[in-house]
């Protein structure tokens, strides 16, 4: 019998869908969830190719789409926070602020 290490380098890899997720997670909005994804999702993808348990054929879309999703979570909480922070102090000093 065969006793070598099962590995599927048949599994493809989702590139094409993570580079979309990232893109899509750039908007200012509650998709910034896709970024997440798209950062974890890369992440362990690229650590299975490393390891040999994936094919490396979209390794660079892969690598994007995980960059492009890091960078969508960070505009959204930037975002997030000026909306917090310089939108929400203006509103409140507006409502309570001497006549």
């Amino acid at each position: 019998m065969n006793d070598a290490p099962l590995t599927d380098t048949s599994r493809r890899p989702r590139g094409p869908l993570l580079l979309a997720f990232g893109l899509v997670s750039l908007a200012p909005s509650p998709v910034f969830l896709l970024g997440l994804a798209a950062w974890i999702m890369g992440s362990n993808d690229l650590k299975a190719m490393a390891a040999g348990k994936m094919d490396r054929g979209g390794e660079r879309l892969t690598r994007y789409g995980k960059i492009l999703g890091i960078v969508g979570v960070a505009v959204n909480l930037l975002w997030v926070s000026k909306k917090i922070l310089i939108d929400g102090v203006g509103a409140v000093g507006r409502l309570g602020g001497p006549q």
